[in-house]
């Protein structure tokens, strides 16, 4: 595919793409701002206009499919697991993301603590809310010893039901929500986390508020949210599951764990 690209065919995806009318241009330090502002003025104010920009929605699919793709004698298996949820802009956006760095999105996370500490099966095991404009993507993700892929997925599913069935402990939460709280402000320490933070608010079509009350909303989410954000959004049954591994060893663990589909692909 990439060999079929010709010169003519990244002129043309230029022209469609790039110009002035889809462009934002950040400046953060110390300055005088009329001055910049000019300084821009004279630099790109004679770039050609070119097309608005145009971000369509991804098409999203939650029905739940197993995927293992056959790597012969690798001593690890490649996991990735999850599924489509709720987008920046939505009310429980904040809340679902102090439940990701809950369940496995940070170091003292529940997954993390079990599958490495505790099981140690992988190193590093992580989940990630994953955003596109306007839609977002829950998954965990983790490089497990061959041998216990099964055993892997069975304890990240346990964590899941545990946490849809029981709310956490107010010590824990408040443990994760000044982890995501300290996190935000390190973000904003450096002129590129700055930039970072304005461009996400300018993709996800969010008020600048988003970003003054973060702190504040972040830790006024509740122990009965997580476990609310829990059961509406991470269900087990509607996932991808995708494997990269050695097929005759992993299959049958995988199918005790997850019924795998008729149609699961090699």
């Amino acid at each position: 595919m990439v060999d079929s690209y010709t010169l003519a065919d990244v002129k043309s995806f230029y022209d469609e793409n790039f110009g002035a009318e889809r462009t934002t241009v950040y400046v953060v330090g110390q300055f005088n701002a009329e001055k910049i502002k000019e300084m821009v003025k004279q630099q790109l104010g004679s770039w050609r206009k070119g097309t608005e920009a145009n971000y369509p929605v991804a098409e999203t699919s939650s029905k739940g499919s197993v995927k293992i793709i056959d790597r012969p004698g690798a001593p690890q298996s490649t996991i990735y697991y999850g599924l489509p949820v709720a987008a920046p802009d939505s009310k429980d956006y904040i809340a679902l993301d102090v439940t990701n760095s809950l369940l496995g999105g940070s170091f003292g996370s529940r997954i993390t603590s079990n599958i490495r500490e505790d099981k140690g099966y992988t190193y590093s095991p992580s989940s990630s809310l994953y955003t596109n404009y306007k839609s977002g993507i829950w998954y965990e993700s983790a490089d497990v010893t061959t041998e216990f892929t099964g055993a892997s997925l069975d304890e990240i599913k346990k964590e899941i039901v545990r946490l849809q069935n029981e709310a956490p402990g107010i010590d824990e939460l408040k443990g994760i929500q000044n982890y995501e709280s300290g996190i935000y402000v390190l973000q904003n320490s450096t002129p590129g986390g700055i930039i970072s933070q304005l461009n996400f608010l300018d993709i996800h079509d969010l008020p600048e508020s988003f970003l003054v009350d973060k702190v504040k909303n972040i830790n006024a989410v509740t122990p009965e949210q997580v476990q609310e954000m829990m059961k509406k959004y991470i269900q087990p049954e509607k996932m991808t599951l995708i494997v990269v591994g050695d097929k005759e060893k992993i299959n049958d663990q995988i199918q005790e764990t997850i019924k795998l589909p008729e149609n699961t692909k090699n």
